[in-house]
């Protein structure tokens, strides 16, 4: 016994010890505090699930927040914030929490809706906030009856309790409020389940369920793999899906950490047009899809369309307008060398989204590159000033000073768009289609260009813009080549082969000294000395010895060879000579092509100006060859995002739970009133108590009323023995 005794004793303190650590679990999960806190969480992660784009590409979010940050984010699930491992953790403490609470209270509450609590103690009735006494000369037999029937008819449920010395008639009106408590945190339970159901859980638990592995990289070249096919019957996914315009496809894509799975759909998406209106900025202001949806169940063919907040739903499958995108636009380029002395040009076609090797396309172009068609757009709207008077000259040029470089160092939104000063007068204008590609050596390295096929006024002069960029976290640097009196880029590309030919620089320096001082007595040895400065400035501009090419070089020039005095004399000496000698090229390459000298207007002096800023920056481009967009084939892609939610019925439902729970809690109160009635010696004496849950102006109205129409049926021989208190 004393054994047994003693094990008994040792056990005791462990199990009590399980016992207060489950019970303080349990009040922790059940607690208001909890629920609270993790109701918090969940609205921060949806704050940040709004403001922080979700499951965009990764490099947005490395031009967003910089690579340091993207990859601290990453890890935390800020960019998949809904199908976080924490975020699902928080949602289901939330449904255990709130189902412990309402497993808890539920019982308590409707126990507490059925009691009329008639067993009130006349002592306690006295300490009621709203309390009224008087006297009736019905006996106490009677009055009780008139009481419960003039309650009743005021939408009270009643119930009598007959004692010694007199009887209690107890009354309660919106007793429904509980079932507001009780719905509210239903509702919570149902939305938050809901949320499950159409989270990442099922899809994981499908792919886990299956076997199922997703694919990247090489592998989606070679073509998807049956282990990375979810079947039709998967219950809940949102995949997405890239249509152009005539074709067809009954798959969708899921992106995944790790790679992409392929969602077999239950019908087939034919889209037959993509419309889309502009607003006159530029921004889309509809843009639908027209598609024919085909059931290869039941061979039903319909048409139907899809647009922004009004998507296609067929067989528990919603269909949604995301947005757009190419589909494959066919191109027609103008590749321009941008070095040698030859002025030639090439046609090369592509497709947007595809490549082309340019080994066999470059003529006398050693490098071997490849070109990648990664955009086009047909429309660009930007907000161009009326009036422009920032034009740079080469007259303001200093050489040596990095301001030189403007024209191409400034971005295009110094000019267009939000750059524009607040003051200037702006208006918006399409400036025309756009392509954009890039260029890939051969250790993989590539530059990203934009170059627009029209060219554009600005500053007073007409441009064509191409910009160029190194990695997609910049900003498009753009280069400005001046158009010709005809409106092409043949003139400026006359003059670029021109000035990197020696025999037509040698006789643009010889002409330039012979029109400047050959007409001076015993001029041969001047004009020789000036032809020969002439001839090695063109050299330096035109960078024929390697290095640096332009303005820099004249300045890198300057710099090494004259004493710091003498540079600013000595730069405005080459620019005279220079600019002298530049427009004696500009006339050979005219002559040259079997074209009308130029004559020295403002106009040619403009192009002539321009064209030296032009092929100064060209060393900037970073490229041997540049394409124009000549022509195109424009293909529209629609980007739709398909979701099956079943989930979707399930919040539905929560909302109307919450809708109910809210209703009732704000709109049904809860009122209780006591009538304590005993013996009086010519009748009856009566006391009243009313309570609340909630103290509100209608609560105050509705006792004033009771104690009015009690005064007027109270005993008339005597005073009441008692007022309102």
């Amino acid at each position: 016994m004393s054994s047994s005794g003693d094990i008994t004793d040792n056990l005791s303190p462990q199990r009590t010890g399980r016992q207060s650590f489950g019970v303080s679990l349990m009040e922790l999960l059940g607690s208001m505090r909890f629920a609270i806190s993790l109701l918090t969480l969940i609205c921060i992660a949806s704050a940040i699930g709004t403001v922080v784009g979700q499951a965009d590409p990764w490099v947005n979010y490395v031009n967003q927040f910089g690579p340091f940050w993207a990859s601290f984010f990453q890890p935390l699930g800020l960019f998949r914030i809904y199908n976080a491992p924490w975020f699902i953790a928080v949602m289901a403490f939330l449904v255990a929490s709130t189902s412990l609470c309402v497993y808890r209270n539920t019982p308590k509450m409707i126990k507490e809706m059925r009691v009329y609590r008639e067993n009130m103690r006349e002592s306690s009735l006295k300490a009621f906030a709203h309390r009224w006494e008087g006297r009736f000369d019905e006996k106490p037999q009677a009055l009780p009856g008139v009481i419960a029937e003039w309650l009743e008819h005021k939408g009270f449920k009643v119930k009598q309790s007959v004692r010694g010395n007199g009887t209690m008639v107890a009354a309660k009106a919106g007793s429904a409020n509980r079932f507001g408590y009780i719905a509210a945190h239903m509702s919570i339970i149902v939305i938050c389940i809901g949320g499950l159901l159409d989270s990442g859980v099922p899809l994981q638990v499908a792919v886990w369920a299956t076997g199922k592995t997703p694919v990247s990289g090489a592998e989606i070249n070679a073509g998807i793999p049956d282990t990375a096919r979810l079947a039709v019957s998967n219950p809940s996914y949102r995949a997405n899906l890239l249509l152009p315009e005539g074709e067809t496809s009954r798959v969708a894509v899921l992106n995944t950490d790790d790679g992409l799975l392929v969602q077999d759909l239950p019908f087939e998406l034919t889209l037959k047009e993509f419309r889309i209106d502009f607003y006159s900025t530029g921004m889309p202001k509809l843009f639908a899809s027209d598609v024919v949806v085909f059931d290869p169940d039941t061979k039903k063919r319909f048409e139907a369309t899809i647009e922004v907040n009004k998507p296609l739903i067929y067989k528990g499958v919603t269909v949604y307008q995301s947005s757009f995108d190419d589909g494959g636009t066919k191109v027609q380029l103008k590749g321009i060398p941008l070095s040698g002395a030859r002025d030639y040009r090439f046609d090369l076609d592509g497709v947007v989204g595809g490549g082309r090797d340019l080994s066999q396309l470059q003529g006398d172009m050693n490098e071997q590159m490849k070109i990648e068609f990664t955009a086009f757009k047909s429309i660009n709207v930007e907000a161009l000033p009326v009036e422009n008077s920032d034009q740079v000259s080469v007259d303001d040029l200093t050489l040596g000073n990095a301001d030189a470089l403007t024209p191409f160092e400034t971005n295009l939104a110094s000019v267009l768009g939000p750059g524009v000063k607040e003051d200037a007068k702006t208006k918006f204008t399409n400036i025309g289609p756009s392509i954009t590609y890039k260029l890939r050596d051969q250790s993989g390295q590539a530059r990203e260009f934009h170059n627009y096929m029209l060219p554009i006024n600005l500053d007073g002069g007409r441009y064509y813009l191409a910009g160029v960029r190194d990695t997609p976290a910049d900003g498009f640097k753009y280069l400005r080549l001046p158009v010709d009196e005809n409106g092409q880029l043949d003139g400026f590309m006359r003059f670029r082969a021109a000035l990197q030919s020696a025999q037509i620089r040698d006789a643009a320096a010889q002409r330039f000294a012979q029109q400047a001082f050959g007409d001076r007595p015993d001029s041969a040895q001047l004009v020789a000395s000036v032809a020969d400065s002439a001839r090695r400035a063109l050299e330096r501009f035109a960078g024929v010895n390697g290095g640096l090419s332009g303005l820099p070089a004249i300045a890198q020039f300057i710099e090494s060879t004259v004493p710091e005095g003498e540079r600013e004399r000595a730069s405005d000496v080459i620019i005279r000579l220079l600019q002298g000698a530049m427009w004696e090229v500009y006339q050979l390459s005219r002559t040259t092509a079997n074209l009308q000298a130029a004559v020295p207007d403002e106009v040619h002096g403009r192009f002539v100006q321009d064209a030296q800023i032009a092929l100064s920056d060209l060393s900037l481009y970073g490229a041997p060859v540049m394409f124009q967009l000549d022509q195109f084939d424009e293909v529209k892609a629609s980007v739709f995002q398909l979701a099956k939610a079943p989930g979707q019925w399930v919040v539905y439902l929560g909302c109307l739970f919450l809708c109910i729970g809210v209703f009732s809690m704000f709109y049904i109160r809860e009122r209780r009133a006591f009538f304590w009635v005993t013996d009086d010696e010519d009748g009856s004496k009566v006391m009243m108590g009313m309570s609340t849950t909630r103290k509100t102006m209608d609560f105050e109205k509705e006792y004033e009323q009771f104690v009015n129409e009690l005064n007027s049926r109270a005993s008339k021989k005597a005073a009441p023995a008692g007022d309102a208190v």
